[in-house]
C-alpha cells in the first residue's frame, strides 16, 4: 500500500472598504489535513479540518479502499525541496487597518471623484506533501492583494472601473502613483476609428474562454479545438503558455501540484513556441487516455483530485509596453458578457478600457467591443507578452483583434 500526506494551513485577513473607509475586519486561519492510500488500482481518502492527526487519517483512508474508487497509484519518486518565500511579515496584522485607512485616505486626496469600494487582503499559506516513495515538498509565502471597486461620483452607474494590485511588499506611495494615472486618465476622454488594433489584456481574460480545449479529458473524445494537434505547431512562434505556480510570479502560489508533481520552473507547460505540448491533466485522466501527466491537479481536502489552473502565464517576448505596442493599442480593464462560439470565434463587450499610445496611458476609451479567432489569436494575430509594465508584477498579453463602438 502507497501513501500521500497533505497538510495546509491558510491565515488570511479581509478589510471590507465602502465609501473609501474600513467598516469591516475579518481575521481566518484554516488547517486541513488529507491522507490518500492507494492499493490494487483503488484510492481511498480521508480527510480533516483543523490540526490533521495522521495515524487517524490513515486508519481512515484505509477503511475508505472499501468503496473501489478506481485511481492509479504513480507516486512522483525522491524529492526533498522546500520553497518558503517573504518570511517577514508585509503588514504586521495589528497595523494593517491603519495603514491601509491611511493609504485609503491619500488615495481619496490624490482621486477626488472616486468613491471605492471592495475588498484588501493579506494572505499567508504553507502547504506540505509527504509520500510513501519518498518525495517531501514544502511550499509558504504571503501576498497583499488590493481589489477596489470604482464608482465616479454622480454617475449612477454601480461601479465605473477598478483599481487593483498585488504583491509581496507594500510601498504606498508606488502604488498610489499607479492608481493616479489611472484616475487623470479615466477623465481624458478619447475616441478611436474602428478597425484592427492591438488589444492589450490580462493573459487569461483573452485564452480563458478556450481554457476547456487543452482539458485532456475533451481533447481525448475529441471535442477540443486541438484534438489531434499534440506535438504539433499550432500557434505562434512567440506564444509560450504555462500554468504559473511559480511564488515569484505568482504570489502565496504552491509550487507543486496536488499530487505532489513539481514542473520546471514552477511552470508546466501547454505551449512552448507555438507547440502543443501539454494538455491539463490529474494522474488519473493522463494514464486514461495514454497522455503525459502535465501535473496541474487540484483537491479538496477530502476529495479525488480534480483538474486545476493556478494562474495563465505568457512568456515575456518584449521588456516594455512601447517595445510590445508601438503606436496606438486598447487596454483592456473591464470586460464581461464575452462567449466564444463553437468553432472559435471570441467576441466580448469591453466595459471599461484605455487607450495607450507608444506604451503609455493618455485616456479613456467610449465603450467598445473587440473579437477575434482562436487560431488567429494566437497564431498570426498574437503580438506578444509583457512583464512588469504599467505596473510591477502584473503581466499583459497583446493580440490584434477586431475593435468596433458599443
Amino acid at each position: 500500500m502507497e501513501k500521500e500526506y497533505i497538510r495546509t494551513t491558510e491565515h488570511s485577513v479581509t478589510l471590507n472598504v465602502t465609501g473609501g473607509k474600513i467598516d469591516s475586519f475579518r481575521e481566518l486561519e484554516k488547517t486541513n489535513g488529507t491522507v490518500r492510500v492507494y492499493e490494487n488500482g483503488c484510492i481511498g481518502i480521508a480527510g480533516c479540518l483543523g490540526e490533521p492527526n495522521e495515524e487517524e487519517l490513515t486508519a481512515k483512508a484505509v477503511e475508505a479502499l472499501a468503496f473501489g474508487i478506481p485511481y492509479p497509484c504513480d507516486l512522483g519518486g525522491p524529492l526533498e525541496r522546500e520553497d518558503i518565500r517573504d518570511e517577514a511579515e508585509i503588514i504586521p496584522v495589528p497595523q494593517f487597518i491603519p495603514v491601509m485607512q491611511a493609504f485609503l485616505d491619500q488615495l481619496q486626496e490624490l482621486c477626488p471623484k472616486f468613491a471605492f469600494s471592495n475588498k484588501i487582503y493579506l494572505m499567508d499559506s504553507r502547504t506540505e506533501y509527504r509520500n510513501s516513495a519518498g518525495r517531501h515538498l514544502l511550499s509558504a509565502g504571503r501576498m497583499i492583494s488590493i481589489e477596489l471597486i470604482v464608482q465616479n461620483r454622480g454617475s449612477g452607474n454601480l461601479f465605473d472601473t477598478a483599481l487593483a494590485w498585488e504583491g509581496t511588499h507594500f510601498d504606498a506611495d508606488t502604488v498610489l502613483a499607479l492608481f493616479k494615472k489611472q484616475y487623470d486618465a479615466f477623465y481624458t476622454p478619447v475616441d478611436l476609428e474602428p478597425g484592427r488594433y492591438p488589444v492589450v489584456a490580462d493573459p487569461s481574460s483573452l485564452i480563458g474562454r478556450f481554457a476547456h480545449h487543452f482539458v485532456g479529458d475533451l481533447y481525448a473524445v475529441g471535442a477540443s479545438l486541438l484534438s489531434g494537434k499534440l506535438g504539433e505547431k499550432v500557434f505562434s512562434d512567440k506564444l509560450t503558455v504555462r500554468d504559473d505556480r511559480n511564488p515569484e510570479t505568482s504570489p502565496a502560489t504552491c509550487f507543486f501540484d496536488a499530487e505532489g508533481c513539481v514542473a520546471e520552473y514552477y511552470r508546466p507547460t501547454m505551449v512552448e513556441n507555438g507547440v502543443l505540448k501539454g494538455l491539463i491533466t490529474t494522474k488519473k485522466t493522463a494514464k486514461q487516455y495514454g497522455l503525459s501527466n502535465l501535473g496541474t491537479a487540484s483537491a479538496a481536502y477530502d476529495g479525488v483530485p480534480d483538474l486545476n489552473v493556478n494562474r495563465i502565464w505568457f512568456e515575456p517576448t518584449a521588456g516594455s509596453l512601447k517595445e510590445l505596442v508601438p503606436g496606438k493599442a486598447v487596454f483592456i480593464i473591464m470586460a464581461s458578457g464575452g462567449d466564444a462560439t463553437p468553432d472559435g470565434h471570441f467576441a466580448t463587450p469591453v466595459q471599461m478600457s484605455y487607450l495607450l499610445e507608444d506604451g503609455e496611458i493618455v485616456g479613456r476609451l467610449p465603450d467598445i467591443s473587440v473579437s477575434g479567432d482562436f487560431f488567429d489569436m494566437f497564431g498570426k494575430d498574437y503580438i506578444g507578452a509583457v512583464k512588469d509594465d504599467p505596473q510591477e508584477g502584473i503581466l499583459l498579453s497583446a493580440v490584434m483583434m477586431d475593435v468596433v463602438k458599443g
